[in-house]
């Protein structure tokens, strides 16, 4: 211990003797420390820390059948028959992704309102913050109305109100009971978050429609497994719950998939997460390999030190030892940085668009870290120090003795590891600026893309009227006769009609889910005229229009009209569809004329819609994304007894407002709809560019990401590939000055090292190149419109790299073709 100590103070003046490279490597260190820990830490809270509920290694979600696992929604049918049917499962809980509006003191405030199974806190082991969860009697059809509150709401809503329990507040234009607020801790469903942190509960009450039909697809079903039960086991009985669903209640065969909850929750993140990491791990071997090259570097400069000691009777293990201390101290002292980079990269995730990353706000470094930091400094001072460890350990100290009056040579042992790891380093980095090049290439497709819309000057926000009805409730009206005046007539063609007279406006539109606005309502329909599979009807999007709706976006006809404010409830109804669905649905043939009915009684939608208009395609849920079938209607279509009216026009609405310049337009149309509907509440104004640019963040935030590293290992490539090329100069002046006493030009003297120079830059290219060549399938995935093996990519990495490097050994190669002959052999 007591000679471990003295090599760590002997390290130490070591280290302050050559301030300036101990300096270059402990930041070198501290940059791939601290990169690897930040990743590591989002790992580890967001894919290996168990989900902050009871049991949640035993949490499983059960949805439809599919070939990867997603938060797809099934009937309320369906949960009852695996709620009752399974023996695998311990507690069996439902939920429906919802909104609503929420009326306070002194405005209406839209909110998530997911509605919940009653035994969901009871399954996932959460109790209150105040008051209580729901019971039992709470989750009858015609149960009384009640809420729970997000703690984030009732703190800024209500003030910390620790009297809020047994208030009445409308929700959804309903008064409605409180009775209890939840933890900020708790947000499930997680894939609400971070909007659940100022939402609402609701229980849900069956419907009469959810009560009689399968399709009615709106609801989620989680479970606890027993203990000892496998995902495999659980997945063997829900296909025999499936197969006993009888034949008459479904048009298709019903099939689940069973997933680990947390898998589905970070499903999307997760290959991004490890290439994330796999790109860190390589700037991490690079930042070794350039300490490493330091570290030799000093040790060529301190061999006749090592002979003269060694000569005096010091062991090969005790010089290994003293390498070693070196670099454990340079690590430790690397790894001290790292963490505070670390820290400062956390501040940074957590200021993210909101749900890059799920459950974001809850990183933080644990202690499952530290243990990982420390397996790091343990890597790290093996990597960068056994080499030079390695080299003493072998050396002569009668051959480095008379190498000292010589010069270092660049075909000795260390100057041979030297080349080898600055090879490395530039192989590594054409594997990061390869995928780097790749994902430019894939923003700027994404970029380039066709929306099929406009994005200058167009601005859109939501709108929902405070007694929103929500998609879980819906259900169909059989009195006809006395069916309310629809919310198109009485609110939105006159807010419309008024936002068209705001100064700055040029034209304003109506829809339930125009592009990138995250609404998507799916319902099959059948062609009349055209024989029907009942096993596999036709499926479209379907949304509400109103205004000039293709004008405002700038979106052509292709064929026929596009629907106007004259297509009033009393005229034909008529619907517009997509390029996509003619192509997909129509197969040539001309879909004008043609009529679909939308269900009929099961639906209410009784009348059948002729289709006047072909929509050119527009993007709708992601910016090159495939575009899917779709059918426009107008609003004032919509038969206000049909579960359409509920989900299209009662729940949320987008307004689309073109201007005239850029023109901030909120706070005219808050004073619009205070002015003609008070009681809306409106919220996610953002421009189309805007949505457009959040929609492509990912591959943005990837290609900034995967940029920073290739830059960060380029940078590491240079200060390597200068540090070894000056070291050699150096090593080899006396060598140089006799070369050019014997008549050696300048110019042949530079040729020489940036010969050097190249041989290494053209292994290590080369074989980085055949690395990038070896797992280009790895990035496929996150692509678009271009191959992994894109020859025009990989030439302008070799061309980029050769530069770089030629660049970095353009500066010793002129050092060493100025040293003078005469004071060369001097200071020899």
């Amino acid at each position: 211990m007591q000679n471990f100590l003295y090599d760590l103070r002997y390290a130490i003046r070591q280290l302050r003797n050559t301030p300036g490279m101990a300096l270059l490597a402990i930041l070198t260190l501290a940059l791939g420390v601290g990169a690897n820990t930040a990743i590591f830490t989002v790992i580890d809270n967001v894919l290996l820390r168990p989900l902050p509920y009871a049991h949640s290694d035993r949490l499983v979600f059960i949805g439809p059948g599919g070939d990867k696992p997603s938060f797809g929604s099934t009937s309320w049918l369906n949960f009852r028959d695996v709620q009752t049917q399974s023996k695998l499962l311990e507690n069996t809980a439902g939920y429906a992704e919802d909104v609503s509006v929420l009326e306070a003191r002194d405005s209406s405030i839209s909110v998530v309102a997911p509605r919940v199974s009653t035994n969901l806190f009871t399954m996932l082991g959460q109790h209150a913050l105040l008051g209580r969860t729901f019971n039992g009697a709470e989750g009858l059809a015609g149960g009384p109305p009640v809420v729970l509150l997000s703690q984030g709401l009732w703190q800024e809503t209500f003030h910390s109100d620790r009297k809020i329990v047994g208030q009445v507040v409308k929700v959804g234009g309903k008064p409605t009971t409180v009775v209890g607020v939840m933890p900020a801790s708790f947000s499930f469903p997680d894939n609400m978050e971070p909007d659940l942190g100022k939402g609402v509960w609701l229980p849900i009450q069956p419907s009469p429609e959810m009560l009689k039909d399968r399709g009615y697809h709106f609801f989620n079903v989680a479970g606890i497994m027993r203990p000892g039960v496998t995902v495999a086991q659980m997945q063997q009985e829900a296909n025999a719950i499936a197969s006993r669903i009888p034949h008459e209640h479904r048009d298709t065969p019903i099939t689940f998939r069973v997933d680990p909850y947390q898998e589905v929750l970070t499903g999307p993140v997760k290959p991004v997460l490890y290439a994330l990491l796999g790109a860190l791990g390589l700037v991490l071997l690079i930042a070794c390999a350039n300490v490493s090259n330091l570290l030799i570097a000093r040790a060529l400069g301190r061999q006749q030190e090592f002979a003269v000691r060694a000569a005096l009777g010091a062991g090969r293990t005790r010089l290994v030892v003293q390498m070693l201390s070196e670099g454990l101290l340079l690590s430790l002292l690397g790894c001290g940085v790292g963490v505070a980079l670390a820290e400062a990269a956390m501040v940074g995730i957590r200021k993210l668009p909101d749900g890059t990353i799920p459950r974001a706000d809850s990183i933080a470094l644990h202690w499952t870290v530290l243990l990982v930091l420390v397996g790091i400094a343990a890597l790290t001072t093996v990597l960068s120090s056994l080499l030079p460890a390695l080299l003493v350990a072998k050396a002569n100290p009668q051959v480095a003795l008379q190498a000292a009056s010589r010069g270092v040579g660049s075909k000795s042992t260390g100057g041979k590891l030297s080349a080898w790891l600055v090879a490395g380093e530039v192989a590594l980095s054409t594997l990061l600026l390869v995928g780097t090049g790749l994902l430019f290439r894939t923003l700027w497709n994404l970029e380039q893309s066709r929306l099929g819309f406009e994005t200058a000057h167009i601005t859109t926000f939501s709108a929902m009227p405070a007694d929103a009805a929500g998609f879980s409730g819906m259900a169909v009206s059989e009195d006809t006769q006395n069916a309310p005046v629809s919310v198109a007539m009485t609110t939105y063609e006159p807010v419309l009609e008024r936002i068209r007279r705001v100064p700055g406006v040029e034209s304003a539109a109506l829809a339930t889910s125009p592009p990138l606005s995250g609404m998507d309502l799916h319902s099959s329909f059948d062609i009349l005229g055209q024989p029907t599979d009942s096993s596999n009807k036709p499926e479209a999007r379907v949304t509400a229009v109103g205004g000039d709706y293709a004008r405002v976006l700038g979106t052509p006809i292709v064929r026929g009209r596009m629907i106007g404010d004259g297509d009033a409830l009393t005229t034909p109804f008529v619907a517009v569809v997509n390029e996509t669905l003619e192509k997909k649905y129509f197969a040539g043939k001309d879909p004008l004329g043609k009529q679909i009915n939308l269900g009929g009684k099961d639906t209410g939608m009784i009348k059948p819609f002729t289709i006047v208009g072909v929509l050119g395609d527009q993007v709708d849920s992601t910016v090159g994304g495939e575009v899917q079938p779709l059918v426009l209607l107008s609003q004032q279509q919509i038969p206000t007894t049909s579960l359409f009216y509920q989900a299209l026009l009662k729940t949320i609405v987008t307004f689309v407002v073109k201007t005239r310049g850029d023109i901030p337009v909120a706070q005219e149309m808050r004073s619009v709809f205070h002015q003609q509907a008070p009681g809306f509440a409106l919220d996610n104004f953002q421009t189309m560019q805007e949505a457009v640019d959040k929609n492509t963040f990912s591959q943005r935030l990837g290609l900034y990401l995967v940029g920073s590293f290739a830059g960060l290992a380029i940078a590491m490539v240079i200060a390597g590939l200068y540090g070894v090329l000056s070291q050699l100069v150096s090593y080899r002046k006396r060598e140089i000055g006799v070369r050019m006493a014997l008549g050696a030009t300048r110019g042949s003297v530079a040729t020489l090292v940036l010969r050097q120079g190249s041989i290494l830059i053209g292994a290590g290219l080369a074989a980085g190149l055949v690395l990038a060549f070896a797992t280009g399938r790895l990035i496929k995935g996150f692509l678009y419109e271009v191959k992994p093996l894109d020859a025009s990519t990989y030439v302008a990495v070799a061309v980029t790299l050769t530069a770089i490097g030629l660049v970095a050994a353009l500066i010793p190669a002129r050092r060493a073709a100025s040293i003078q002959p005469m004071q060369a052999l001097r200071d020899e």
